[in-house]
């Protein structure tokens, strides 16, 4: 029933009411007849935002706004490139509640995620770590500091991911590669195949050592010692001929390094 509907209805019954007649002839007493017709009607048609429905209305909107997205951890590269394995993303709660948690591509960002793992929320900053991003920021010139956000972009991304390349493994031995081997220039076209990262032609790539280093004996703060330490100068020469966890250095502009992890693993024929 529409407020139009209601209106005429109660209006009628208002009329007819013999509260609202004179004592004396039982004519409607105008004046008290649009007196009251007059409360009633602003009671009714008043804006909603007077009514206590108005107000549960209006914490339930308020609620709903601020309800309506989650930060999660993402566990793999999620589609359509919202987000990349390892990085903090906020989505809509039906998409996470509904799809990303129940398939296991990602988890809710709780401290006891962070924790587990590894990864450090970039929503938490320590005084001192504030101290140090502000006095960096302030000596820098706006080059300066597109540098550093590109190699921090790049490192984040990468750190928890493992480039893979596959090779045939020589029937006659355990791990080595025949035919083929791995090169910088194998690892820099994988990069953008597998990882969908093009390095800029200013940007080098060098491999650490030609010798497995097992990725479970080092954590980041080693990985980043090694490659800040990694003098490179002109192409890469070196080669991998075997099956195994490698790293290799991303130089970028600013004289900034960022590790990267790649493996070596046989083919099936």
């Amino acid at each position: 029933m529409t407020r139009t509907t209601i209106t005429s209805v109660c209006l009628t019954s208002l009329w007819m009411d013999d509260d609202l007649r004179d004592d004396d002839d039982g004519s409607v007493n105008s004046y008290h007849f649009y007196s009251v017709m007059n409360t009633f009607v602003n009671r009714l048609l008043r804006p909603a935002t007077g009514s206590g429905l108005a107000r549960a209305s209006s914490y339930g909107h308020h609620t709903q706004r601020w309800a309506h997205t989650v930060r999660l951890i993402a566990l793999e590269d999620l589609p359509h490139g919202k987000a990349y394995e390892g990085d903090v993303v906020r989505v809509k709660a039906g998409y996470a509640r509904n799809f990303l948690i129940p398939q296991k591509k990602a988890v809710y960002a709780t401290a006891q995620n962070f924790e587990r793992l590894d990864i450090i929320d970039p929503e938490v900053e320590t005084e001192e770590q504030r101290i140090t991003r502000l006095e960096r920021a302030s000596s820098m010139s706006k080059k300066e500091e597109q540098y550093l956000k590109q190699a921090d972009v790049l490192k984040k991304y990468l750190k928890n991911k493992v480039m893979k390349l596959w090779r045939v493994v020589d029937p006659n031995t355990i791990d080595a590669l025949h035919p083929g081997h791995v090169n910088a220039s194998n690892i820099r076209d994988k990069l953008g195949k597998q990882l969908k990262i093009d390095l800029d032609e200013s940007d080098t790539l060098h491999i650490y050592s030609d010798t497995p280093m097992p990725h479970a004996e080092l954590d980041d703060a080693k990985l980043q010692a090694l490659v800040d330490e990694f003098e490179t100068v002109g192409d890469c020469n070196k080669e991998v001929r075997r099956l195994g966890d490698y790293l290799a250095k991303i130089s970028l502009p600013g004289g900034y390094a960022v590790p990267l992890k790649f493996q070596v693993l046989q083919r099936v024929p």
